[in-house]
C-alpha cells in the first residue's frame, strides 16, 4: 500500500511538471550561478530567462528584466551548467541471443539519461537501426521525452562481422556501397569496428562518407598503425587505447606474424599480443601523432571507465546487489552477467597485462589532450557492456578522465561545449549563453571544484521545458515500475 502510494505520489508530481514542461509561459531561474564552460569560470547571482526552447535573457539578478508572466525557478545558489552528452553509447541486442530483439529493453535503458542531465546522445550503431531511427524522430518532434539522439545505425566491419546488424566488407565498392546504405537510411555519421582492413578499402569508407557529407569515426583497425588511420582521413578514434602508438617496423612485424600463426596451434593469443605492443610503445611516435591529429581535428573518445570495468573490476566486483538494477530489465541485466553474456572477465597475465594497457590509455589522453587533440566524453554503454549502465556512467567518466589527470573543467568541457563542436552546433549549443538553446542542468554543487558534483542534479531542461528533480525520479520510477513487471513475469 505504500508503495503504491508512493508511485502514485510520484506519478502525480511527474505529469504535473510535464504539463509546466509544455506551457508556453516564459522561464526564469533566479539567483543561481551560471557555469561558463568557455572561459572557466563562474558567473554568481544570475537570471537566466528561457523562451520558445532557448536563452532569451541572462545576467545579474538585480539588472535582469524577468517578464511579468514567467515562471520564476529559484536559483538558491546552485549551479546552472549546459546538458550533458553521452558521445558513444549502444541500442541493440544481446549477442548471446541475436534472436531476440530487446526493443522495449533498450528504450527503457534510453529513458535513463534524462535523469542524469544527459540530454543528448551519439548511439554507435548495431541491429536495431529501425527502432533507433524512429526514437530519433520521435524525440526531435516531442513525442517522446528523453535525450537527442545521433546515431550511425550500422556499423561497417570486415567479414564476418563482429557483431549481429553490421555491415560486412571486403573490397572498396562493398565499402563504398556500404556508406550510401547508411547514407540513404539516415545515418547521422559512419561508424567503423574494423579489426584487420586492408588500407584501400578503409580509405573507400572515408572517401565516400566525405563525398556525401558524414564523418567516419570507429575503432582502428590492429593491422594499421595510428598514423595510417589518420592519414586516410579516419575523423575520430574510439577509446583511448587506440591512440598507442608503436615502432613501426616492429609492429607490422607483429602483424604479419600474427597473420602466419593464425589458425594454428601457436596462434597469438591477446595476452601475447597486448604484452609485446606495450613493448613496442614508442612515446616519440605518439608525440608526432598527437601534434597531427591535433592540427587535423581528429577527435578522440576515451571511454576509460568501459575497460576499467571489463578488464580490471569484472570479475573481482560484485555488481549482483547495485541498487541500479531495479532500472535495468532482467534481459539486459543477463547481458552483463559474466557468466551468462559475451565478455568474461580476463585472469592471469592477460589481466595484469591488460591493467598495464588500461594506465597506458590513461596516460595517453591526457598527454593527447594537452597536445591538442579535441575529445569527447563518451561511455559504451548499452547491452553486453558489462555494467555501465546509462546515464550513471557518464558521470563515472568524468570522474575517471579527472582521475587520469585533466581538470574538472577539461571533463565538463568533453561532455558540452566539445560535443556541441562535433556536432557543428557550438553557434546554438553547448554554453549557458543567450540565443543558445536551453539545455541545461542545474547542480546542486560546483562541479569545477568538484566533478563528482555533476551527480547532484535538482533540474533539467531539456530545449526549453524544465524537469524538476521530482519529475526525474518520476521517470526513473516509471522505468522501474516496467522492469519489476518484466521481473515478476520472469519468475512465473
Amino acid at each position: 500500500m505504500k508503495r503504491d502510494l508512493v508511485c502514485a505520489v510520484g506519478l502525480a508530481l511527474y505529469f504535473a511538471t510535464c504539463a509546466l514542461a509544455q506551457t508556453a509561459a516564459p522561464l526564469a531561474v533566479v539567483d543561481v550561478n551560471v557555469v561558463d564552460v568557455r572561459k572557466g569560470e563562474i558567473r554568481g547571482h544570475q537570471t537566466v530567462v528561457i523562451a520558445e526552447g532557448r536563452i532569451t535573457g541572462i545576467g545579474s539578478s538585480d539588472r535582469v528584466r524577468v517578464p511579468a508572466r514567467a515562471i520564476r525557478i529559484p536559483g538558491e545558489g546552485r549551479y546552472l551548467i549546459p546538458g550533458l552528452w553521452d558521445m558513444h553509447i549502444h541500442l541493440r541486442s544481446s549477442e548471446a541471443r541475436p534472436d531476440v530483439p530487446l526493443v522495449e529493453e533498450n528504450a527503457a535503458l534510453l529513458d535513463l539519461f534524462l535523469p542524469n542531465g544527459v540530454v543528448g546522445v551519439r548511439e554507435m550503431g548495431g541491429d536495431l537501426a529501425d527502432f533507433v531511427f524512429r526514437w530519433r524522430e520521435e524525440t526531435r518532434s516531442g513525442k517522446r521525452i528523453g535525450p537527442r539522439i545521433l546515431t550511425a545505425g550500422r556499423k561497417i566491419d570486415q567479414i564476418p562481422p563482429a557483431w549481429p546488424g553490421s555491415l560486412g566488407v571486403e573490397t572498396p565498392e562493398a565499402a563504398r556501397e556500404a556508406v550510401r546504405q547508411m547514407k540513404q537510411s539516415g545515418a547521422d555519421f559512419i561508424k567503423v569496428y574494423f579489426a584487420y582492413v586492408r588500407p584501400e578499402v578503409l580509405g573507400a569508407v572515408v572517401d565516400e562518407a566525405h563525398k556525401a557529407g558524414l564523418r567516419v569515426v570507429g575503432h582502428r583497425a590492429y593491422n594499421l598503425p595510428l598514423q595510417t588511420v589518420v592519414d586516410l582521413g579516419q575523423d575520430g578514434i574510439e577509446h583511448a587505447f587506440y591512440t598507442l602508438a608503436y615502432q613501426r617496423d616492429g609492429y607490422e612485424e607483429l602483424n604479419r606474424e600474427a597473420a602466419a600463426r593464425k589458425h594454428t596451434s601457436l596462434e597469438v593469443s591477446p595476452a601475447e599480443r597486448w604484452a609485446r605492443m606495450l613493448y613496442l610503445e614508442d612515446a616519440k611516435e605518439e608525440e608526432r601523432d598527437y601534434r597531427v591529429m591535433a592540427q587535423k581535428q581528429v577527435w578522440v573518445t576515451p571511454t576509460l571507465t568501459a575497460t576499467i570495468r571489463v578488464w580490471q573490476e569484472l570479475g573481482e566486483h560484485d555488481f549482483a546487489s547495485d541498487d541500479r538494477k531495479r532500472f535495468v530489465y532482467p534481459a539486459v541485466w543477463e547481458s552483463w552477467d559474466p557468466k551468462l553474456g559475451r565478455r568474461r572477465p580476463p585472469s592471469g597475465d592477460l589481466r595484469k597485462i591488460l591493467t598495464e594497457v588500461n594506465k597506458r590509455a590513461q596516460r595517453a589522453t591526457v598527454a593527447a589532450y594537452k597536445a591538442g587533440v579535441p575529445m569527447l566524453a563518451g561511455t559504451d554503454c548499452g547491452v553486453d557492456n558489462n555494467y555501465m549502465i546509462p546515464g550513471w556512467s557518464l558521470h563515472e567518466e568524468l570522474e575517471n578522465l579527472v582521475k587520469a589527470g585533466l581538470t574538472p573543467l577539461d571533463a565538463l568541457r568533453m561532455a558540452t561545449i566539445n560535443a556541441a563542436r562535433w556536432r557543428g552546433a557550438d553557434s546554438s549549443e553547448g554554453t549557458v549563453e543567450e540565443g543558445k538553446v536551453a539545455d541545461l542542468v542545474l547542480l546542486r554543487s560546483n562541479p569545477l571544484e568538484a566533478i563528482s558534483h555533476t551527480r547532484e542534479i535538482a533540474a533539467v531542461f531539456a530545449g526549453g521545458k524544465y524537469y524538476s528533480r521530482s519529475a526525474l525520479d518520476a521517470m526513473l520510477g516509471r522505468v522501474e515500475e516496467r522492469v519489476s513487471a518484466a521481473r515478476s513475469q520472469q519468475v512465473r
